[in-house]
């Protein structure tokens, strides 16, 4: 199970930049709060899926990963913006941070190694619950779908500071 989801895992750092006809996007545009950028995540997934004639397991997980890697493309736009705004943040910081004091920088740094050995561990738990099903490995990357997505558009609204 361990290799399937290593497997996963390489696939999905690969971001597809854009997908066909991507609902997820065009849902994202018209959404103005959080509650409706949440409601976005899933929906090319869930285009994908309705177009499957047999849907079996490997085929749907490639329609969620499509999604993943979208998401994933905006989170490490994030996380460039966010580490930019950390600079900025840490300039007032100048002289206490000379001093030993930690830098926002580092902190950030160190959130996002975390998160990600972190989301790697829940989605592998999440797979394992199902460990008797043909579809764990759906499980599991919708677990990452839903989990890369969070992330992205929490890094988004910290970078632009709200």
């Amino acid at each position: 199970m361990r290799a399937a989801t290593f497997s996963l895992l390489i696939a999905l750092a690969c971001p597809t930049a854009a997908l066909a006809g991507n609902e997820t996007a065009a849902c994202m545009a018209d959404a103005t709060t959080p509650e409706e950028q949440l409601a976005c995540v899933g929906k090319s997934s869930d285009a994908c899926r309705a177009h499957l004639v047999d849907a079996q397991p490997s085929l749907v997980a490639g329609c969620i990963t499509d999604e993943v890697g979208w998401w994933r493309h905006r989170m490490m736009d994030a996380e460039a913006a966010m580490q930019a705004r950390a600079e900025k943040l840490d300039v007032p910081y100048t002289k206490q941070i000379a001093d030993g004091a930690p830098r926002l920088t580092d902190d950030f740094d160190t959130m996002r190694k975390a998160w990600t050995n972190w989301a790697e561990k829940r989605c592998t738990f999440e797979a394992m619950l199902h460990r008797n099903s043909p579809r764990r490995m759906v499980y599991a990357i919708d677990c990452h779908l839903h989990l890369t997505a969070e992330q992205a558009l929490y890094l988004e609204a910290a970078a632009k500071g709200q």
